[in-house]
């Protein structure tokens, strides 16, 4: 038989789901394509153990096992008694297993208890959905359903949870909603754990719409949301950078009587950090402070971070006192935002001595803190620091990743040494690190710069003959590198045959073509080039006008240059100081210093 296609599969997924919810006791054995993990019984521990007996083993609760080995002595002695204990018992047992992640021997000792012919219950067999779902056999957990429907036991709202869980995490969300809205319409009670479930799964896969709806369902059915339902509402919002509409959630939330949490105050100071508002983040900072909401490391985190990228570096190292003197250490992720802060300041001497201290405090360098203090070595062409720092990495028992040779390879081909990039891209094919697009690019990029087109050029039909997916970036570096080397010609019939190749050049790609040709004195290619921007979709921006205003200025074009420049201010752009330079100078030319600066001369 072939395999169904994804819209077979979410059909008959959707039929057998509503002919479980519909009643049916027909044997249903099914094998579905998808796989999923499941969360939700840690949050029914009432419904797992509803009606049971308060039974306890000699010496142990079920709940507090030293090991797995506690717990499978203790379930080899069960099955000796007489008479045997009920599946009651049995569930508490595999339940505590379940919360040790031993789900397969929780799978091996059920199928014990079918030999033994322990009767089953909604519980039991639910845990053994779990399982199957943690254990990505979720097409096991379906079967199992179909068994739940040949021993004539309904599935009760957890067990949908589960499955409903199930389809979130796997992004498949429609089947999940599908689901729900049969549990609506078959009159099911859907709890705060299903629809913060679904709520989660719409979130995560940016269904940010619906999840407003949702919650507000809950609401019109007079089901109060909790605290965790709004929080993911709002951290959706905030990634939606949807700022209003998560603080009016957040300002319903207080009207509620809610108490707002630490990962609702951190959404919201993510949010406002990641739209470049850091002070209006600090004083959020200190509301929540002041609300009794304690900061933990990744608020304070957040804001170090946020802060360093706007280059307000001692502000952020006050912040990391601050979270000292109230008992919260700093961990790796705050110590690499502040080296990295450090860095893009080019300060590699404070860079080094705060991920020293990270060491000092027994906090272990990550791969990203060491590929962060090597970017800022290259960055500032202090190669051999880096390249030091490469080395301490193996010996630190860490792995270098793509990221840490794209940085390296990207720091020698600015310095020239692409012998040296080339011996390192080896080494890293070696190492099995693959090179991505961007090794590639960073490649290409330095080999044009430095004008080594004929190397620039082999290198990408390489790239080509091995399959690889090049992109604009790639071209533009080429072009870039063909123009600046005065081969205009070629520049120009690669540019032409980009939609050859299925790519369309953009602002970037013009504005390269444009220099070139004003660069070689080809005024009109150049002005021709500008004027059919529009018709292939890609506007003039900024740049664009300026390149082509400074081309006209430095051929002595005036008139046209005007033209053009009143044509960008009407546009809502502005020349840059390059453009005002060149005409400050052509009015000094014109006029004369005592006419242009009276007041000077």
């Amino acid at each position: 038989m072939g395999k169904l296609n994804s819209s077979t599969s979410l059909a008959l997924s959707s039929l057998i789901l509503r002919s479980i919810l519909d009643g049916r006791r027909t044997h249903s054995c099914v094998h579905a394509s998808f796989s999923f993990h499941f969360t939700t019984f840690a949050t029914h521990p009432k419904a797992l153990f509803k009606n049971s007996m308060s039974v306890r083993a000699k010496g142990k609760q079920h709940d507090s096992f030293d090991s797995v080995d506690d717990a499978l002595t203790l379930f080899n002695k069960m099955i000796l008694k007489y008479p045997r204990p009920s599946v009651v018992e049995f569930n508490k047992l595999l339940t505590a297993i379940v919360k040790m992640k031993h789900h397969a021997i929780v799978v091996s000792l059920y199928n014990r208890l079918e030999l033994l012919r322990v009767p089953h219950n909604v519980y039991s067999l639910s845990i053994l959905i779990n399982c199957f779902c943690r254990l990505d056999h979720v097409d096991f957990g379906f079967s199992v359903l179909g068994k739940m429907l040949k021993l004539g036991i309904d599935p009760d709202v957890v067990t949908l949870s589960t499955l409903m869980n199930g389809f979130c995490i796997q992004s498949k969300v429609a089947q999940a909603v599908s689901l729900f809205d049969e549990m609506i319409r078959k009159r099911y009670q859907p709890d705060l754990v299903t629809y913060n479930t679904i709520l989660n799964g719409l979130c995560k896969t940016g269904n940010t719409n619906r999840a407003v709806k949702l919650l507000r369902m809950m609401e019109e059915r007079g089901l109060q949301p909790d605290i965790i339902a709004y929080n993911t509402v709002i951290d959706c919002l905030c990634k939606d950078k949807r700022l209003m509409e998560a603080f009016d959630l957040f300002s319903k939330v207080k009207d509620k009587g809610l108490s707002p949490t630490t990962t609702t105050y951190t959404c919201l100071i993510h949010a406002m950090c990641t739209l470049g508002q850091p002070k209006e983040a600090i004083r959020f900072l200190d509301e929540m402070v002041a609300n009794n909401v304690a900061p933990n490391v990744v608020t304070y985190s957040i804001v170090v971070d946020a802060y360093c990228k706007e280059g307000m570096v001692s502000e952020a190292e006050h912040i990391v006192d601050t979270m000292i003197k109230q008992g919260i250490e700093p961990d790796v992720v705050t110590y690499s935002a502040l080296i990295d802060g450090h860095c893009l300041q080019n300060k590699m001497n404070n860079a080094r001595r705060v991920f020293e201290l990270m060491i000092k405090k027994g906090c272990a360098a990550s791969i990203i803190s060491y590929n962060i203090m090597i970017n800022g070595y290259c960055k500032a062409k202090r190669l051999n620091k880096a390249m030091n720092l490469f080395r301490e990495i193996s010996q630190k028992g860490q792995v270098p990743d793509v990221v840490t040779y794209t940085t390296l390879i990207q720091g020698m081909c600015q310095l020239g040494r692409f012998f040296d990039a080339h011996e390192l891209l080896r080494k890293m094919c070696a190492s099995r690190q693959v090179p991505n697009p961007v090794t590639y690019s960073v490649l290409l990029d330095g080999l044009c710069k430095h004008g080594k087109i004929k190397e620039a050029l082999k290198l990408l039909q390489a790239m080509q003959n091995c399959g690889l997916e090049l992109d604009i970036v790639h071209y533009n570096s080429l072009i870039d590198g063909l123009c600046k080397g005065g081969h205009i010609k070629v520049a120009s019939e690669l540019f032409h045959g980009l939609s050859i190749k299925g790519l369309n050049p953009d602002v970037y790609t013009y504005a390269i073509m444009i220099s070139g040709f004003c660069k070689e004195g080809l005024l009109d290619e150049a002005y021709q080039l500008f004027r059919t921007m529009g018709d292939n979709d890609c506007l003039p921006n900024n740049c664009c006008y300026n390149v082509i205003i400074q081309g006209f200025l430095r051929n002595n074009y005036t008139l046209k240059a005007i033209q053009l420049l009143e044509e960008m201010v009407d546009k809502g752009f502005s020349a840059d100081s390059s453009t005002a330079i060149l005409f400050v100078d052509l009015m000094l030319l014109q006029y004369g210093r005592s006419v242009i600066f009276p007041n000077v001369w």
